[in-house]
């Protein structure tokens, strides 16, 4: 207690503005009583807290540089970083999961894996220009159908809930060879 004493005497005879010194008084007095309710620990984080200089960031005890960012209350981010789990993301970036950084353009899939576009399906990544079928993607130029890819038939279409092959006919929901007769309403394929 006498040192706590000591403490605010020697804040308050020194030249220091007025609103500093209440400060110090009260992170000093603050800490005692901390202190005294067992909780030092919490009590140094409290301190160490008012010991970095102005317009600098205070994470895990040590000071960094204004423009950080403390992450998780152990370590800090860089300027234009983002916190993502238990690491830094560069900027222009999405955290993906706890350990991935997704660049600009890309999209997380299951926690792990960036894909170099939007085209996901059913949690795996598409190529550019695939689509999505079911819970698979098809390859680009082939035709999704009924939830199947028409993946052996390129240029097919779904006639009917079934992969017309090129060279048919798609004509009353069925796929033909040929065209039944010129007067019928047949699509080629």
């Amino acid at each position: 207690m006498s040192a706590l004493i000591d403490d605010i005497s020697r804040v308050i005879a020194s030249p220091v503005p007025r609103r500093q010194a209440l400060k110090l008084v009260s992170g000093a007095v603050g800490s005692a009583l901390l202190a005294s309710l067992g909780l030092s620990r919490a009590s140094r984080a409290a301190t160490s807290a008012t010991s970095c200089p102005r317009g600098q960031v205070q994470c895990n005890g040590k000071c960094y540089p204004s423009g950080y960012t403390c992450c998780n209350n152990s370590f800090a981010c860089a300027g234009g970083q983002i916190c993502c789990a238990n690491h830094c993301c560069d900027d222009c970036t999405t955290c993906c999961g706890t350990s991935t950084c997704c660049a600009s353009g890309t999209t997380c899939v299951g926690n792990s894996t960036c894909c170099p576009n939007s085209r996901v399906c059913n949690g795996t990544c598409c190529s550019l220009g695939s689509c999505c079928c079911g819970t698979t993607c098809c390859p680009v130029g082939m035709t999704c159908c009924n939830g199947v890819c028409c993946t052996n038939q390129p240029g097919a279409i779904c006639c009917g809930g079934a992969c017309c092959p090129e060279g048919y006919w798609c004509c009353a929901n069925k796929c033909v060879p040929k065209r039944p007769s010129p007067s019928s309403i047949c699509i080629p394929v």
